[in-house]
């Protein structure tokens, strides 16, 4: 009883934070991190990028009597059902399912960089998966469509997306990192998809994973391409 009282909690907080964050616009809008959020970022967002209507948080329960942990590890961004989801840099895929908390779900490892440190992204409440374990994917491509799959989705249409990261070389396990920290024009730019820029991956940098107005995703390009892209893309261990 007292697991499914922090679950239903913890449901609760997610859903009001949404519907707070609900008066963004559909595009170019980026709602506002919650008051207990310390480590805000300025946001910038392109006008033609899809909004996000929840930012990254770690934080509790607020009443918990016993510091119930309410983490969103992510951000949420909203679009219309099946709006292209991309991949936010190239990598491989190491698990593309479906469950009952978070639906269609795709995590993309894109290696070591030139930090020595792992990436990993996570795009959860997909309408469709559109690729497969062991997949090589490359930036931009399509990867599934925008849904609402997943109880926690609380009926709300939107990509929930997280970046996890080594903190350090050689660490242990991937830990959650606000995505604003990570955009490929710099911290709090938030950088659309473009296929005509270059992006140097030297050290990992992400791209918007929800298609922007008026870009397209990269056409997949042919296996020997998207292979010698990742050359040097280490395989996950384990």
């Amino acid at each position: 009883m007292k697991h499914a009282r922090h679950f239903f909690g913890a449901c609760s907080v997610v859903l009001s934070a949404m519907l707070i964050a609900g008066c963004v616009s559909e595009y170019g809008d980026a709602a506002k991190y919650l008051g207990d959020v310390k480590a805000r970022i300025a946001v910038s967002m392109p006008a033609n990028a899809p909004s996000i209507r929840q930012e990254f948080r770690i934080g509790n329960i607020p009443g918990s009597d016993n510091g119930v942990p309410y983490s969103h590890e992510g951000i949420d961004v909203v679009a219309k059902i099946g709006t292209p989801v991309l991949a936010a840099a190239s990598g491989r895929v190491t698990r593309s399912y479906v469950e009952p908390m978070y639906g269609n779900q795709v995590v993309i490892d894109h290696g070591i960089d030139g930090t020595g440190r792992r990436t990993q992204t996570v795009y959860k409440h997909l309408d469709k998966r559109m690729v497969s374990v062991g997949d090589t994917v490359v930036r931009g491509q399509q990867i599934g469509t925008l849904g609402r799959t997943g109880a926690l989705a609380a009926g709300i249409l939107h990509l929930h997306f997280e970046i996890r990261r080594q903190i350090k070389p050689g660490g242990r396990g991937l830990h959650p990192i606000d995505p604003h920290r990570l955009w490929a024009n710099g911290e709090g730019r938030v950088t659309c998809f473009d296929p005509d820029v270059e992006i140097d991956d030297t050290v990992f940098r992400a791209t918007y994973p929800v298609l922007c107005r008026g870009k397209g995703p990269a056409a997949v390009p042919p296996p020997e391409q998207a292979i010698g892209s990742l050359a040097n893309l280490k395989r996950p261990e384990g």
